[in-house]
């Protein structure tokens, strides 16, 4: 099964090119990548950590605020979740989570990932901004173990996470 995927090619055509490193060629995306990648996992934990009812009512009694969809019931019941309905999710995910029985540290790694993500979004960077990134970074990674101690997931072997490091590099 392993070869069918890979199309049994077993040498990749970089792997004798001295200077080459396949991490640039995949550059940052932030739809696919953090949105509908990252993100959508962040939602995910949440769900399982909160219970979909909790999480659906916790949603639910966010006060309307404009500029900002209102998921009146909840976000269990979509289907299919769009690039547009993710970035709505992402405005309100911390707000739904203060004050509910999610452990602190996992509150704080949820946080560091938004900004990440909004950080990622500015049309310019400069040192302070990429400065900003990596923090925001290093903070995940020094709380992202809650998720780990929740038993939520076994490890974040996740290709789209590990393309966070390279973000800073590759803007």
């Amino acid at each position: 099964m392993a070869e069918e995927v890979s199309g049994y090619v077993y040498v990749p055509f970089w792997n004798e090119l001295p200077f080459t490193d396949i991490h640039f060629s995949v550059t940052p995306e932030i739809l696919h990548q953090l949105y509908q990648g990252v993100l959508r996992h962040l939602v995910n934990w949440c769900q399982i950590i909160l219970g979909t009812d909790e999480l659906d009512r916790c949603i639910r009694s966010l006060p309307r605020a404009y500029g900002v969809r209102h998921f009146k019931n909840g976000i269990s019941s979509l289907s299919q979740i769009s690039g547009t309905e993710c970035k709505n999710m992402g405005k309100i995910l911390l707000g739904f989570l203060i004050g509910s029985t999610m452990p602190k540290k996992a509150i704080t790694a949820v946080r560091a990932i938004l900004d990440f993500i909004y950080l990622a979004q500015y049309p310019t960077h400069n040192d302070n901004t990429l400065g900003y990134m990596t923090d925001a970074l290093n903070t995940w990674h020094n709380n992202n173990n809650s998720f780990l101690e929740i038993g939520v997931r076994d490890d974040f072997n996740i290709p789209k996470f590990h393309s966070l490091v390279h973000y800073v590099e590759m803007i």
